[in-house]
This record gives structure tokens, C-alpha cells and sequence, in this order.
């Protein structure tokens, strides 16, 4: 019997990432059902649990990978988190699990569950209140403005003015956004992206920022070169991947003057970089470690 593994995507074409994971599945035999969230339909009563795609089709897979929730209202995300705590209550495996894959693309709920771990982290502040966010710029000295979704370094602010700092803040507060500040950590102008894949790291590259930028993201332009894999950086990015409940992830590391701390844990990576750095391409170690899973 043919193993049925879904992806969840945010567009109507596959990208990438989701193009190299089905051409995997196919090398391993196995059928590729793509799909975005939205287009999920729950029928449900106190015995049974019916998705459907568009045209009254029935999802029928053994496993789901997360790609991606997509955009829309508060209400539309929260009911596609329920949807796939639906799938896995009716016995779909998803990779990652829904609420992993929630807490990593909100950034203060990562930094929640990583500090309640025991995971160090950067010196944060999270408030909506606009003085205590200026306040926070004087006490840090120069500090960096993340949203709390986002991805690819958008709309990451650095600042070490409280002036302009209190502008930027000020609009952020008049747009009910929440104010997450940490402080700036000097680095040797890169940061350290982990992959993790089942408990065990795959492989690790250097980020290195284009000459006058400071953001590392390959997205914008950062270089990736292989990174050595030293016991405290292995030991580090999978605790860090544990703590988040993650079957596999991202985990962006920076090297702080007091040792290594952890910025961001991400639950769809991109491997391109990875790829391109070292050769290794995660999507043969992700299908593998998914097939495991759901024939254990």
C-alpha cells in the first residue's frame, strides 16, 4: 500500500522547499498530497472527523508535513491551528505538530518556552507599553525591534538612538503591535543556522552578513558557509529543538561574548542555503525521519 504523506503550503504552487520534499517522497514510493489550510473543509460529528478538499474530496493521508498555516485574520489562524489539532486528535501524524509549529512563529512564545527550558537567550523585553519600550533602548544601549510573526528578517529594526527608537515605537503602539525588544549582540558578523532533524543535527552553516548589513538571513543576501560542529553547539541546538516539541527545525544561534545563545527557532526552514553550504539537502533526512515515525 502506497504511503499518502500531505503538505500543507501557503501558495498554489509548490515552492522550493515543498517541490524538493515531494520529489523525495516519490524517490521513496510515496504519493505527495499538497493542499493549503484554507482549503480544508471539517465536517465532524461526536463519532467521526471528515476533511475535505475543494470538490468534496477526502484527505486521506497517513502524515502531514507543516509548510506553512498562511496569511489571513486572527480567526482564520486560529482555526487552522484547530484543524490540525483535529487531524492529529483523528490519528494523522503532523510533522511538526501544530502548537510546535505555532509557538515557533510567534517569537515571544518561543523565547517563553525556550527560557523555561533553560535555553540562554538574548536579553528581551516585550511590553505595549511605549515608555517601557524606550526605556528598554536606554537600559540595552542598542537593541533590535522584531515583530512577533515574520520571517526572513522583515520588519527587524536596529536601534541605538532613544528618539527614534520612541518614532518607530510610537507607531508600532498607534498599529496595536505588541513591542519586542532584545538587546543587539556583537558577533563576528554571522550567525549559526542548526538543522535538527529527528534529535540530531544534520548539519550547520555560518550566515554571514553582506559588508555594511548586519542581517544574515541568505534571503537578503547573507553568504552560508559550512560551520563546524563542536559538542556545545550540537548539545545546544537540540535541546533547544526538544524544548520546542519540534521533529525537526532550524535553530538560529548567535555567538554572544559570554557564549552561544539562541535567537530563533524556525519549524520551516528553508535548506537551500544549507544545501549550497554543505551539500546536504534536509529534505531527504526530514521524508526519511517522517517515514520512520509513521511505520514505528
Amino acid at each position: 500500500m502506497i504511503m499518502r504523506i500531505g503538505i500543507a503550503m501557503s501558495r498554489d504552487r509548490p515552492n522550493w522547499p515543498v517541490r524538493r520534499l515531494i520529489r523525495v517522497l516519490d524517490s521513496r514510493s510515496c504519493e505527495a498530497v499538497t493542499f493549503r489550510l484554507k482549503d480544508i473543509s471539517v465536517h465532524m460529528d461526536s463519532e467521526r472527523m471528515q476533511f475535505l478538499l475543494p470538490r468534496r474530496r477526502p484527505l486521506e493521508v497517513n502524515g502531514l508535513i507543516l509548510r506553512s498555516i498562511g496569511g489571513g485574520s486572527t480567526d482564520q489562524i486560529t482555526s487552522r491551528i484547530s484543524v490540525l489539532e483535529a487531524m492529529e486528535f483523528s490519528g494523522i501524524r503532523v510533522f511538526n505538530s501544530a502548537y510546535s509549529h505555532r509557538r515557533a512563529k510567534d517569537k515571544l512564545a518561543t523565547l517563553v518556552w525556550l527560557a523555561h527550558h533553560g535555553i540562554p537567550i538574548p536579553q528581551t523585553t516585550v511590553t505595549e507599553r511605549l515608555a517601557v519600550a524606550v526605556a528598554s533602548t536606554k537600559r540595552y544601549k542598542d537593541i533590535v525591534s522584531k515583530p512577533l510573526r515574520g520571517s526572513q528578517g522583515q520588519g527587524i529594526f536596529r536601534l541605538d538612538d532613544p528618539d527614534l527608537a520612541f518614532r518607530i515605537f510610537k507607531i508600532l503602539q498607534t498599529a496595536n503591535q505588541t513591542m519586542l525588544i532584545q538587546e543587539f549582540i556583537e558577533t563576528p558578523g554571522r550567525d549559526i543556522r542548526v538543522f535538527v532533524v529527528g534529535n540530531r543535527v544534520i548539519g550547520a552553516m555560518y550566515r554571514y552578513a553582506k559588508p555594511g548589513a548586519w542581517k544574515t538571513n541568505v534571503s537578503r543576501g547573507g553568504k552560508p558557509e559550512e560551520c563546524p560542529i563542536s559538542k556545545d553547539l550540537e548539545k545546544l541546538a537540540i535541546n533547544a529543538s526538544k524544548a520546542m516539541q519540534m521533529d525537526f527545525a532550524g535553530i538560529d544561534i548567535l555567538e554572544s561574548k559570554t557564549g552561544l545563545v539562541v535567537s530563533e527557532v524556525n519549524s520551516a526552514p528553508n535548506w537551500s542555503g544549507l544545501q549550497k553550504a554543505i551539500g546536504i539537502d534536509a529534505a531527504e533526512e526530514i521524508i526519511d525521519h517522517i517515514l520512520r515515525q509513521l511505520e514505528a
